[in-house]
């Protein structure tokens, strides 16, 4: 299925003509029949001889209602373009066929209308005078038909054209993440909200659980419809009119889109390649005020121009009302960001057209190159470099360069940045990253265990740290490196955790120390343990560390411990002042001991007294057995 814009300036009888060819009448609004003047979109729809349905978007061709057009030809597989063979070329004719250059339609038809009112000679200059317009853009070698919608003449020659032209128009992709712009939403009685657009980008289906980018709010798809016909999935490059539950008339609006969570990048700035009218008659510099058109939305933005002159000869210093300011030249192009303040769901190769607000007149277009570009300084040349890589690319070609400018990304952010469905679970990593990042480590890791000897090893978060990433990518990629993994930490291969000469023999008085202080030990301070030097005792086993000042050595400790399971087995639940007599100790010591019995098992805490716990019971039970 295909679905086609009409375009061309107001009265040249396009909804007259699509009334014509498909029986359906495109205005929707008492307003429009009783002025003759369409206002808003209309749609239609027929199938042509070769028996392929097309979906028809009529859009309004006065100036005042351009923004209804442009919400109308932003999904559109190729244009109807209509003209007036008594009139002739016109206006808004010529801002039609921009904005369609700018959107890079891929082709159409032009109908020339009212052909009856004209004699042959004057309809050959009419034709004549289309082919001059047409010359160069995307209509340039379009068929020109003479049609008159009152009699009929030439329509079967109009669904000739078309059918030829559509017979080698792609069909719309199937890429697994799709997005509708709404076009329309209203309510039915009895169903509730219903909205329609053109679908792009992968199938829906009824039951299927969607989100209103930007908003985030979500809902399920109840039915489908396609031309007022039900259907249980729509393809994309289909007219869809989707009934939603879940959601009232208030919370969708022209603009959104319907898209699968967590496919689509919302973003409210993108770095794209900008294209100026070649007609411009001021400088479009960053002082301007534009709209930004994309999808069915529209929005003020900010544009910033991202080169100098000596990037690219397309920009000239101009006047404007603050004085000498760059600009971009006519008929040429420049990269740019464009901020905007609502989010869309922007993918990578996406079309956009830009109008200046004060003079109402289309001033540009474009194509997305990047939809998370940071916030990029005017003139920063790898910035300009990387942009440039860009443009041309798509599916893995694009891919691959996001990768390469990354380094790693998840498959899911990547498929969200390059436009792609997601077919990767965890991260891709280009080759080279993954080199430097395998040949940095162990030298971090190095670089740790000298600075910290006594440490089990280099924690994972400093080594994330150190060569900035995650954990979750950092556990990927240490399976390919040459670093032993102990619980949080690395270590290199074969590095000697004992400890060295002179901290031994600190080590060692210290121990005796604390085992001289029996229940009640000096602070690991007093015996010149350092807060390292302590934990490495107590990753060897030699020491029990309760807090920061208190510590047992391991012997004293099993003596405690058994005493007290003893304590407990025989009498029954103890409370800290039982401990304290039992150990012959003071509460500063007790109830420290205590906590760390709770934690391991050994007792358990009910109120003031502690019972046996799990460990506990064993170890009394194999007390008993011996």
């Amino acid at each position: 299925m295909h679905v086609i814009g009409t375009a061309g300036h107001v009265d040249h009888g396009k909804s007259t003509l699509i009334r014509a060819l498909t029986g359906i009448d495109p205005d929707r609004f008492a307003e429009e029949k009783r002025r003759g003047l369409t206002i808003d979109l209309g749609f239609a729809w027929f199938t042509l001889p070769s028996g392929r349905d097309v979906g028809v978007v009529d859009v309004p061709g006065h100036e005042r209602f351009i923004r209804n057009m442009l919400a109308g030809v932003g999904s559109i597989d190729a244009v109807l373009f209509v003209v007036a063979a008594d009139e002739g070329w016109m206006p808004q004719s010529a801002e039609h066929l921009q904005i369609l250059d700018f959107l890079d339609v891929s082709g159409g038809v032009v109908a020339l209308t009212k052909s009856d009112v004209v004699d042959a000679d004057e309809l050959e200059l009419a034709r004549d005078d289309v082919w001059d317009h047409v010359r160069g853009s995307c209509l340039h070698d379009a068929a020109i038909v003479p049609v008159s919608a009152p009699t009929g003449a030439g329509l079967d020659d109009l669904r000739s054209a078309l059918d030829d032209l559509l017979a080698v128009v792609p069909q719309a992709p199937d890429d697994g993440r799709p997005r509708l712009f709404v076009d329309r939403s209203f309510t039915i009685a009895g169903a509730g909200t219903v909205v329609t657009g053109t679908l792009a980008g992968g199938t829906l289906h009824a039951g299927d659980e969607i989100e209103i980018a930007p908003r985030g709010l979500r809902a399920r798809i109840r039915s489908l419809q396609t031309h007022r016909r039900s259907v249980d999935e729509a393809r994309p490059g289909s007219r869809v009119a989707a009934n939603l539950v879940g959601l009232e008339r208030s919370d969708i609006t022209r603009g959104d889109a319907l898209v699968r969570p967590e496919q689509w990048h919302v973003t409210q700035t993108f770095a794209a390649r900008l294209v100026a009218a070649a007609d411009l008659h001021h400088p479009l510099t960053a002082r301007g005020a534009y709209e930004l058109f994309l999808g069915t939305s529209d929005f003020r933005c900010r544009v910033k121009l991202l080169e100098d002159a000596d990037d690219n000869e397309a920009i000239v210093v101009a006047n404007s009302a603050s004085g000498l300011v760059p600009a971009v030249r006519p008929d040429s192009s420049a990269l740019v960001q464009l901020f905007y303040g609502r989010g869309l769901p922007v993918a990578v190769g996406d079309r956009f057209v830009l109008r200046d607000v004060g003079r109402r007149e289309t001033v540009a277009g474009g194509v997305v190159l990047d939809t998370d570009p940071g916030v990029v300084r005017r003139g920063d040349k790898p910035e300009l470099k990387r942009l440039r890589a860009r443009e041309g690319l798509t599916g893995e070609d694009l891919v691959r360069q996001i990768v390469s400018e990354r380094g790693a990304v998840h498959g899911a952010e990547l498929a969200r940045l390059a436009g792609v469905h997601a077919r990767v679970t965890g991260y891709v990593v280009d080759p080279e990253y993954a080199r430097r990042l395998a040949d940095k480590a162990p030298q971090l890791v190095k670089a740790y265990h000298d600075a910290h000897p006594l440490a089990a090893g280099m924690p994972l978060h400093e080594l994330g740290g150190q060569l900035r990433v995650d954990d979750a990518l950092l556990n990927e990629l240490l399976e390919g490196w040459p670093l032993r993994r102990i619980g949080a930490a690395v270590t290199l291969p074969g590095h000697d955790s004992a400890l060295p000469p002179a901290q031994r023999t600190i080590a060692d008085a210290a121990i005796e120390k604390l085992r001289a202080g029996g229940t009640s030990p000096p602070s690991l301070a007093e015996t010149g343990l350092s807060t390292d030097l302590a934990k490495a005792l107590e990753r060897s086993g030699e020491l029990v560390v309760l807090s920061a000042d208190i510590g047992y050595p391991s012997d004293v400790w099993m003596q405690m411990r058994g005493r007290l399971v003893e304590l407990i087995a025989a009498k029954g639940p103890a409370t800290v002042a039982h401990v304290r007599e039992a150990l012959g100790t003071s509460r500063k010591y007790a109830v420290p001991l205590l906590e760390r019995l709770d934690a391991d098992g050994i007792t358990r805490r009910a109120g003031d007294v502690r019972n046996l716990g799990p460990r506990g019971r064993e170890l009394a039970s194999k007390k008993e057995d011996t």
